[in-house]
């Protein structure tokens, strides 16, 4: 089906996905740009819907359904109307709507080897989008995030992401919530924080952790930074003292990998 009219019902109600509060309301989101698309047919999101503009994409649609396993209804969109409904400047002419994953807590039982990461109350699409990355190439269980002010399906968490949005999960929840969650599964947890006299590199790492990071510019709560005795810092010798939270996850998940490998 070909659409050329920016009035089409379709193309109205993917522009209202691009709306927060449309988003949160909807079960589906958008992934725009033929890594995203890609990657997420692959980690086995449904595919409900893909709009590409053949101006701009000059391949074979059906190379990008090739892994689908279900008849997905397909629409071409004339230019005019693609740009219309694309969130990026660059874009690559194709997108699709998927389905949304839920997580709970209760979907991952803990082992030795687990590995979370928990974010409080972060606020940047970029800085999910970061840390996902990171996740993914260092194979970290899953993300928690905590009395969020972000949604994990923001455009520019997908985009930020590079698709790796579709291949870590995330799971939003309370920190009360967590917090019991760690205590029943015997789960060790450190936060990231300042002024603390742990070093990073004196934290144990090495059986099953969730590392806590809060916001560079409030940091965490008092929920996590009662308890002192888990409170760890990475060092910085110059004048800043703090780094962005997408750069201290991907220091401190790394420094897990390093001491999990000399076993």
């Amino acid at each position: 089906m070909i659409i050329s009219s920016v009035h089409n019902k379709k193309i109205l109600q993917l522009r209202k996905l691009y709306k927060s509060r449309e988003r949160k309301l909807s079960d589906v989101f958008v992934a725009e740009g033929v890594k995203e698309v890609e990657r997420g047919i692959k980690s086995g999101f449904e595919v409900v819907s893909l709009y590409y503009c053949p101006d701009i994409y000059s391949r074979n649609i059906s190379e990008l359904l090739r892994n689908t396993s279900t008849e997905i209804p397909v629409f071409e969109l004339e230019k005019k109307v693609y740009e219309k409904v694309a969130y990026r400047d660059n874009t690559e002419g194709v997108l699709a709507v998927f389905r949304k994953k839920v997580y709970t807590l209760n979907d991952f039982v803990s082992d030795e080897n687990s590995l979370f990461v928990v974010l409080e109350s972060v606020e940047k699409p970029g800085n999910l989008g970061a840390v996902l990355r990171t996740a993914d190439a260092a194979n970290v269980n899953a993300i928690i995030l905590t009395e969020s002010r972000v949604d994990q399906y923001h455009p520019n968490v997908i985009r930020s992401s590079i698709g790796a949005a579709f291949t870590v999960p995330v799971v939003v929840t309370t920190n009360i919530e967590l917090k019991q969650w760690f205590d029943t599964n015997n789960i060790g947890y450190y936060s990231a924080a300042l002024p603390s006299y742990t070093n990073i590199y004196n934290v144990d790492m090495k059986k099953s952790i969730a590392v806590i990071f809060g916001t560079e510019s409030q940091g965490l709560s008092s929920f996590w930074l009662k308890e002192k005795e888990k409170i760890f810092t990475i060092p910085m010798s110059g004048i800043v003292d703090s780094l962005n939270v997408s750069v201290s996850v991907a220091v401190t998940v790394y420094e897990a990998l390093r001491q999990r490998n000399s076993l």
